[in-house]
């Protein structure tokens, strides 16, 4: 199964594999992770009428990953680009999602390298450093620079 890319519609991007979350599952597994799905797996259980759902539900995030007393909730990315709606949600998924022992992390996942964890605050301000773009279908997102802290 291919990869997709930002020039495919969304139905085209659910017929190939979603490597992020690939990537990170068995990146979880090699380190003793315990890894429990909680946002919605459009590649084995896509739903139906899915953008009909409430904005948040829609973006609930993809895991809770625990290990010893250690429990953090994970949203997984495949690529540094962020879309402005989802790091304008953000304040609101980290009251929603995140607290201080177990908080809202983004785990940028990339063939070849371990997972960049950033926490969502830090997404934030990495995003406010960065440059609009837009893509052709007139979304605008920024490509963040992870090797910031």
């Amino acid at each position: 199964m291919s990869k997709g890319n930002a020039s495919q519609t969304y139905l085209e991007r659910q017929s190939v594999r979603n490597t992020g979350e690939d990537l990170f599952l068995e990146w979880a597994s090699r380190k003793g992770y315990k890894v429990h799905r909680l946002g919605f797996n459009e590649k084995d259980g896509n739903v139906d009428n899915f953008y009909e759902l409430n904005f948040y539900l829609r973006n609930i995030p993809d895991f809770v990953i625990t290990k010893n007393d250690k429990i953090a909730v994970v949203n997984v990315k495949g690529t540094p680009n962020m879309k402005w709606k989802e790091v304008s949600m953000l304040p609101n998924l980290m009251e929603i999602y995140s607290e201080k022992n177990a908080p809202l992390f983004y785990a940028f996942c990339f063939t070849g390298e371990n997972p960049i964890f950033k926490r969502a605050e830090t997404v934030i301000e990495l995003w406010s450093r960065a440059t609009d773009k837009i893509w052709h279908d007139g979304v605008v997102y920024r490509r963040l620079n992870l090797e910031e802290n």
